[in-house]
């Protein structure tokens, strides 16, 4: 009993909305707030298709990194938080799993200079997966930010 008590009190408390501007399919949810003391939120699905649905930079990573962090940015601005609050970052790369391309990896480091300017967070893992969505989306990224 408790613990259903417990699961439906969590449950109340938890926010769902969407991350994205443009139209999600439904079922799928790309953004929760705990709804806790101290603000924390998950964001996942950021692919780099701007505001329109358009993909932004086709065969270009260091583009479509920029274009998905301006979605996380845009995600975390709808609960109040920014790029500063972000603790935890995973890149899904396509690509062969488990090889990282060291090219990969550098315009991953570089985009993160301009949007971590204080440093990236201290909790990032890359992984390789053979496909995302559509064949010319190169990366899909997930964040963890709290306050």
């Amino acid at each position: 009993m408790k613990r259903l008590l417990f699961g439906l009190i969590c449950a109340l408390l938890t926010t769902l909305a969407s991350a994205q501007s443009n139209p999600v399919q439904f079922g799928y949810t790309y953004k929760v707030d705990t709804g806790t003391q101290d603000k924390q939120v998950f964001i996942c699905g950021q692919r780099p298709f701007n505001e329109k649905g358009e993909l932004v930079g086709s065969g270009d990573l260091g583009a479509q990194v920029r274009q998905v962090y301006e979605n996380v940015k845009t995600a975390l601005g709808k609960v109040g938080l920014t790029l500063r609050d972000v603790k935890q970052v995973t890149y899904h790369l396509k690509g062969v799993p488990g090889q990282v391309s060291t090219l990969a990896n550098q315009q991953i480091l570089q985009t993160n200079t301009i949007y971590f300017p204080d440093g990236a967070p201290k909790i990032s893992e890359l992984k390789n997966i053979p496909k995302i969505l559509r064949d010319d989306v190169l990366i899909e990224v997930e964040v963890i930010a709290s306050k």
